[in-house]
């Protein structure tokens, strides 16, 4: 994947300053390829014919029809997860792979993707890093959910690649690891660059272990949840170095990355069309925002043609800073967690809806964890199921296993699972005052 992510990486170089129409050229005949192919091989889109509005009776695309295709919601690509992955990839899509994310709407996703989407989102990650002042010679080390059996420790997984003509080391350590370990490992590494969930990074800069002192860390990229201004500070103090925002789902990829210098996130058009659709909600404590529609190019094994993501963002519509003609994004309102404070006053970030046991003891449709005092988690779910706790006394034993002090766990079904006040659905939060 090496040669094609840089490929990818040396054409973004360049795209990142065509002007509007030409813009819109490229992205039309990458639309038009992904369009047919998920016309005649998904069934969602086939067998609903929802793509057909686009077509002419000669077969050509009426690019003047497109805000007439549905929109398609994430609770529709739930509950039809099955019906849009693709009967068969193009040659050139590579290898796919499965994965499930619960998002910001508190309800699971089954998704796939290809590989030729991977090497996309990688070039662009590389931009990024471009935009950031950084060199090729990298070392990196980034924390995250792996598939079974990969990035334990206490080596993680070392992948090798090669961009910008250099080889580079990446480094990948489970998140369920606990927070001495994901220090310790992070001491023998000792990596230029470290990638992960904002709460989590922002855990471990406070904990950093006496080995790193004097180390330079040159970027703290910071993904898969909103960076909130408070958590960017303890980021940015604990790791000595500049945070970089990146806006991106498991099941798209990345939507924008922040340019630091700017102050603000740079739309990826060369792989996806985002478009902006205006909401109104009176119970927002937010100002104007829009609701964001992606349609990602390069994930043939699951095509999201005019995808709702449940996130919403404000625009910035200022002049431009540089010749770049890429939109620009100020801020994002997503999927945050809360810390937890245990027993013993230790903060901790929750990972307690990755345990693997947890779909087979609990039928949910929405879930969220709250801790009511230091002793105490709710497992709040909402469920259609008649009988949805299939094993309590089981249940409850593995939830107690994935908290790394004992705490008392209550298992408590509820009509809806009740949204923040963004608007948005928080998977883990604390109900009382844990101070600093």
């Amino acid at each position: 994947m090496s040669e094609l992510t840089q490929k990818f990486f040396e054409s973004l170089l360049h795209t990142q300053f065509l002007p509007s129409e030409r813009m819109q050229q490229y992205q039309r005949r990458l639309l038009d390829r992904l369009v047919r192919h998920a016309r005649t091989t998904v069934p969602y889109y086939r067998d609903s014919g929802r793509l057909d509005v686009l077509f002419t009776a000669g077969g050509q695309i009426d690019w003047q029809r497109w805000n007439e295709v549905p929109i398609l919601t994430r609770s529709a690509a739930q509950a039809n997860c099955d019906a849009l992955y693709a009967e068969s990839l193009p040659a050139d899509c590579g290898e796919m792979r499965e994965g499930l994310t619960s998002g910001s709407t508190g309800k699971p996703l089954a998704f796939r993707v290809n590989t030729i989407m991977a090497a996309a989102v990688s070039a662009l990650l590389e931009r990024g890093f471009v935009w950031a002042g950084l060199p090729d010679k990298l070392t990196l080390a980034w924390f995250l959910s792996t598939k079974p059996g990969e990035g334990q420790y206490p080596l993680g997984t070392l992948y090798t690649t090669a961009i910008r003509g250099t080889a580079r080391e990446i480094h990948q350590l489970d998140v369920r690891t606990t927070l001495d370990q994901q220090c310790e490992w992070l001491a023998r590494i000792r990596p230029d660059v470290v990638m992960g969930y904002p709460g989590l990074m922002s855990l471990i800069a406070r904990n950093l272990p006496r080995e790193l002192a004097g180390h330079r860390f040159r970027l703290a990229v910071c993904m898969g949840e909103v960076l909130e201004h408070d958590t960017r500070g303890e980021i940015e103090t604990g790791f000595g170095c500049p945070a970089m925002d990146v806006y991106s789902g498991s099941e798209f990829g990345i939507v924008a990355i922040e340019d630091r210098a700017a102050g603000r996130l740079f739309i990826g058009e060369e792989t996806m069309t985002v478009e902006f659709k205006e909401q109104s909600n009176p119970d927002l404590v937010y100002g104007k925002l829009v609701d964001l529609i992606v349609t990602p190019f390069y994930n043939y094994a699951m095509p999201l043609i005019r995808y709702s993501t449940g996130d919403l963002a404000e625009i910035d519509d200022a002049p431009a800073f540089d010749d770049r003609t890429l939109r620009r994004l100020l801020r994002i309102v997503g999927r945050a967690r809360d810390f937890f404070i245990m027993p013993s006053g230790r903060r901790w970030w929750p990972q307690i809806s990755k345990v693997k046991l947890l779909s087979e003891l609990l039928s949910f449709d929405q879930i969220q964890y709250a801790q009511t005092q230091p002793g105490r988690i709710e497992l709040r779910f909402a469920s259609h199921a008649a009988a949805p706790v299939k094993n309590t006394e089981k249940l409850l034993a593995t939830l107690r296993a994935a908290v790394p002090e004992p705490v008392d766990f209550v298992i408590r079904q509820v009509p809806e699972i009740a949204r923040h006040p963004s608007g948005k659905y928080v998977d883990y939060v604390r109900e009382f005052d844990g101070g600093n």
